[in-house]
């Protein structure tokens, strides 16, 4: 987040805005576990795994396409004074993130999907 900032072009708000919203979501998903939220509410009816997986996937998604604006944002930046490599970095860094979400996400399938056939 810190590499994008500040966001003189639209595509870093974007970027900015996914790096954000999937940072305080995965901090939401962290307290969940932590606190044992999700076991104290067995008797509301909600399918966790596949909560976060949905969560997750979109992050994915989310990333893929901030990446990629982000790096074209950072080959086009041509002013005297420019953040441009720092623009480059933080797009490197949304590869890595969608990369680490993408794996996140194969790991939840493969997690819902076995919850799927023992219930």
């Amino acid at each position: 987040m810190s590499l994008a900032s500040p966001a003189y072009y639209g595509g870093t708000h974007f970027f900015l805005f996914v790096a954000t919203t999937s940072f305080i979501g995965t901090m939401i998903w962290i307290f969940i576990y932590l606190l044992g939220i999700r076991e104290a509410l067995h008797a509301v009816p909600i399918n966790w795994i596949l909560t976060e997986l949905v969560n997750t996937g979109i992050c994915t998604a989310f990333y893929i396409i901030a990446f990629i604006i982000q790096l074209i944002v950072g080959a086009t930046v041509h002013h005297a004074y420019s953040h441009r490599g720092a623009y480059i970095a933080a797009g490197v860094f949304g590869m890595i993130n969608a990369g680490v979400y993408g794996f996140a996400t194969y790991l939840l399938h493969l997690e819902w999907k076995s919850s799927r056939t023992t219930n």
